[in-house]
């Protein structure tokens, strides 16, 4: 289990930067958390690893509902309001969409709106794919359409990951099977697509 209390601490001593997942996301309103003020500066400072895995494990501890368009609007892709309530709802990720991208780009300490999945995984001026055996925590696993945050390998070969999926549902914490490949990419029988670890440049 990750420690909720160790990740804080963590937090307290960031000092690098890195971002997050998605296709057409957008942004939310809501109350500020009492440790608001200490991440936003870390985006400032930068961001270690272990704050972008901490950054991603907090999206699906407040259960973040996936969503293209900010808090209170209209999000046409997935045909409903946007509404994020309870711990959710905060004013550190008001500027942030939560879908997949949104996830990782506050995760990595992009700036809102945050990067999309294109962006992620074809920006080489901002990114770059590497092979699955040099993969970290706090990297991404993406494809065009998809992104997510990588914890670490099981020990099963799965990984286990941090993710917003799809409309409907909520950020979640999945260990997923993918098939490794001899080009360094990953693919995902249940999802039918192949997946680049893809880092942010300056993590």
């Amino acid at each position: 289990m990750f420690m909720k209390n160790a990740g804080r601490a963590v937090l307290a001593l960031a000092t690098m930067s890195l971002v997050a997942c998605g296709g057409n996301e957008e942004m939310v309103d809501g109350e500020a958390p009492s440790f608001a003020g200490e991440e936003l500066l870390t985006v400032q400072r930068g961001l270690t690893r272990a704050d972008v895995d901490y950054r991603a494990w907090q999206w699906v501890n407040v259960g973040m509902p996936y969503c293209q368009a900010a808090n209170g609007q209209w999000d046409s892709f997935c045909g409903y309001t946007c509404t994020r309530t309870g711990a959710a709802n905060t004013a550190q990720w008001n500027p942030y969409r939560s879908d997949c991208s949104g996830l990782v780009s506050w995760a990595w300490g992009v700036a809102a709106p945050g990067w999309t999945t294109s962006t992620i995984f074809n920006d080489t001026n901002q990114t770059q794919r590497i092979g699955y055996w040099d993969i970290q925590m706090g990297d991404s696993i993406t494809t065009n359409g998809h992104t997510m945050i990588f914890h670490g390998w099981n020990a099963d070969g799965s990984a286990r990951v941090f993710q917003e999926r799809a409309c409907g549902q909520r950020a979640s914490d999945n260990n997923i099977l993918f098939t490794k490949r001899a080009d360094g990419s990953l693919y995902w029988p249940a999802d039918g697509r192949t997946y680049w670890p893809t880092r942010k440049k300056v993590l």
